[in-house]
């Protein structure tokens, strides 16, 4: 039925501890947003693109519901699954801002002990080899220790090696009660940079050879990335307690970053390396949330206070320029490592503290009423080489408030507001300011939408939006990465899903968006209206069959169709229209007692070729025509 929207203000989800021969994404999302399950991923959106933009930017990652700053991504071994939540299936977490949350589900042991081993031949037959052991002790104690080897190839021709690692421990000491401990780190290195490609005119490049290498490659990355951190729930009669504390740290100890500017319509540009080391961004973060239920017949009133707090030290900059003059793009062009001196850092420190109060009234069969307050004390302190040390205070009172009808079983209606206060991150590279840090953002959101279930199984959501914030982009004056207007999204999202058939299952998601900036820099003409890497409509598809009489078979497909995109910020040049399909199959079978999967897939089967746009207007290549093999056995 249509009531219970929330998924976790009034309790937390547990799910079932599936391990991964039976992982998929298509029959275990609920929508068509955004989800991700092991290694593959399906969906609108991503952590990186909500709405347009950056749900981790807007302070929107959660791990199982609490609050997390990320400074390094969750590691792909010790995470289950991550979902997209906008509109109602974003009911159930307080104190939102806008765009849509990305919440992050660890793996958890069943009640069973369970080794699975997956390996891969994944992109351009890069292999992959990962082990994930699941062991209960007692029904009270799960421990899983998980770990990995990636030697990773892409569409440029470079490569990287990753060896990840991590551990989660969850006990249970009373009923209602969870406490989970975790680590999940990676190291990596010789991960080769290929040169983003600034044309001169920022138009569209012409077409060069996919896999081969032209960068320089002595220029790559090399450095560590972890997580870790701890989690408490705990229901204890009509008050429920939630708290996490966590330490996100990503560093390049080696960095390179390799681009060729001025690019003609021959393809020849400038090519250049910038080299740096010790370039770091760490956050120690975490939320304690304490609410109370009063029950007053059909109503159920929960009051919450809330207290998230982040502490980010991020080292960058001093980078070393190298200058190998003109090249052109697409051809190997090997120079001798020079010795580059990489100079003093920026030291960039954000203290921020949000006190927060929510109300909750849920109505049986008729409403749902989210209202949250927030006062935020947001401190920054940037100290570039050189220049007098910055500082911004910021302490504005943030918002949220939505309500949901339910006028019959099957039709959910809603809408929303949300206020929020988001970093924008630094100037890139290509700018006469790199590394520049930029302010923070104050956001608005408005949305309403509705939800239908079909008693066919069908499901049906859909939502306009309308989202404005800061724009920030490179002027055409100077070259300065500064403030030039404000841009605002408004659009239209949608999304259908269900079984018509037996063996069937089927997730679409579309979003239409008409990005716009506005401003003196429009009026006088120094940028375009529509902001750069924006495209109009965006549509994801995908559909999985278990075929009748062949037992552990099935097939899917998953499809991407995208308009043009803005390519660059006079509004001149734009990515065509393009679509993707990619084709799979899935056989599952036992090897004894031993439950296997075999995965097969070809991605981009029409080996569309294409070009990737950056928000600073940075070209580089779209992944050709792949085929991935993957073996799973769980013993």
């Amino acid at each position: 039925m249509a009531w219970g929207l929330a998924l976790v203000a009034g309790g937390w989800a547990m799910p079932a501890a599936g391990q991964r021969t039976a992982e998929n994404t298509v029959r275990e999302a609920e929508d068509g947003f955004g989800k991700s399950v092991g290694s593959e991923s399906i969906g609108i959106y991503a952590s990186g693109e909500v709405r347009g933009f950056s749900a981790t930017e807007a302070g929107n990652n959660r791990i199982e519901g609490v609050y997390w700053d990320r400074a390094a991504i969750l590691s792909s071994v010790i995470t289950r699954e991550t979902t997209t939540r906008v509109g109602l299936s974003a009911f159930g977490y307080p104190l939102p801002a806008p765009t849509g949350i990305i919440d992050h589900e660890m793996r958890r042991a069943g009640t069973k002990p369970v080794v699975s081993v997956q390996v891969n031949s994944g992109d351009y037959l890069g292999t992959d080899l990962v082990v994930d052991a699941a062991i209960p002790i007692g029904d009270r104690i799960g421990i899983n220790l998980d770990a990995a080897l990636y030697d990773d190839e892409y569409v440029s021709g470079a490569g990287g090696w990753f060896v990840s690692y991590g551990g989660i421990a969850r006990v249970r000491p009373a009923d209602g009660v969870e406490l989970t401990g975790f680590y999940g780190g990676y190291s990596f290195g010789d991960e080769e940079q290929a040169p983003t490609i600034f044309t001169a005119d920022g138009r569209v490049p012409g077409r060069i050879p996919r896999r081969r290498f032209f960068g320089q490659d002595w220029a790559d990355w090399a450095g560590q990335a972890f997580n870790y951190g701890g989690l408490a729930k705990a229901t204890l009669g009509k008050w429920q307690v939630m708290a996490g504390a966590f330490r996100s740290r990503f560093a390049r100890d080696e960095y390179h970053t390799a681009f060729y500017r001025g690019v003609d319509a021959n393809g020849v540009g400038r090519s250049f390396v910038l080299a740096g080391e010790d370039q770091t961004t760490a956050s120690t973060s975490g939320e304690l949330r304490v609410s109370r239920l009063i029950e007053d017949g059909p109503r159920r009133h929960r009051l919450l206070v809330s207290v998230r707090a982040r502490d980010v030290a991020a080292r960058y900059g001093g980078l070393a320029t190298a200058d190998f003059g003109l090249a052109t793009i697409g051809v190997p062009d090997p120079k001798p490592q020079p010795r580059l001196v990489p100079g003093e850092r920026t030291r960039d420190d954000v203290q921020q503290t949000s006190y927060a109060i929510g109300y909750e009234l849920r109505w049986a069969r008729l409403l749902e009423l989210n209202l949250g307050l927030t006062r935020t004390d947001y401190r920054k302190t940037v100290a570039v080489p050189g220049a007098p040390v910055v500082l911004q205070h910021d302490r504005p009172w943030l918002w949220n408030a939505a309500l949901a009808l339910l006028p019959t079983e099957r039709l959910t209606l809603y809408a929303a507001t949300t206020r929020g206060l988001e970093e924008s991150g630094i100037a890139p590279g290509n700018a006469s300011n790199p590394g520049a840090a930029l302010p923070a953002l104050r956001t608005r959101q408005y949305e309403a939408g509705a939800r239908y279930a079909f008693s066919s199984g069908w499901r049906a959501t859909a939502a306009v939006f309308d989202i404005a914030k800061p724009y920030f982009d490179l002027d055409r004056r100077d070259g300065m990465f500064r403030q030039l207007g404000t841009v605002t999204h408004r659009g239209a999202e949608a999304s259908l899903s269900g079984s018509p058939l037996e063996g069937l299952s089927m997730v679409a998601g579309m979003v239409l968006l008409r990005p716009r900036v506005t401003g003196q820099a429009v009026d006088d003409g120094r940028i375009g209206a529509r902001p750069i890497g924006r495209t109009p409509l965006f549509i994801d598809a995908s559909a999985d069959y278990r075929i009748p009489g062949l037992a552990g078979v099935s097939v899917d497909a998953h499809a991407t169709f995208e308009a043009r995109r803005t390519a660059n910020a006079a509004n001149t040049a734009a990515l065509p229209a393009r679509a993707i399909l990619d084709l799979g199959a899935r056989y599952r079978s036992r090897i004894g007692r031993v439950p296997t999967l075999l995965r097969l897939q070809v991605r981009n089967v029409a080996d569309t070729f294409g070009w990737r746009v950056s928000g600073g207007g940075g070209y580089t290549l779209l992944p050709g025509r792949r085929v991935t093999a993957s073996l799973t056995a769980d013993f």
